[in-house]
């Protein structure tokens, strides 16, 4: 369908205007956007980024040796 739709602004192809309605309707089950992910890939992504920042989790708690002993 996407070739279709390119052949036609090409002037390649003649296609009536139902044609071109059929073609671009069925496109977008073949074709994803660029760049567009789902609602699940948005959420993990902006999950991610908040837990970069200042929700970030703690390093955890550091042993100290002094005199050869684990304080």
């Amino acid at each position: 369908m996407l070739q279709l739709l390119i052949d036609i602004a090409l002037g390649r192809v003649e296609a009536t205007p139902i044609q071109v309605r059929a073609a671009v309707a069925a496109v977008q089950y073949t074709h994803p956007k660029m760049g567009e992910g789902g609602k699940k890939e948005k959420r993990q992504a902006a999950a991610e980024s908040k837990a970069a920042g200042r929700f970030a989790p703690a390093p955890p708690p550091r042993l100290v040796v002094a005199d050869g002993k684990r304080v």
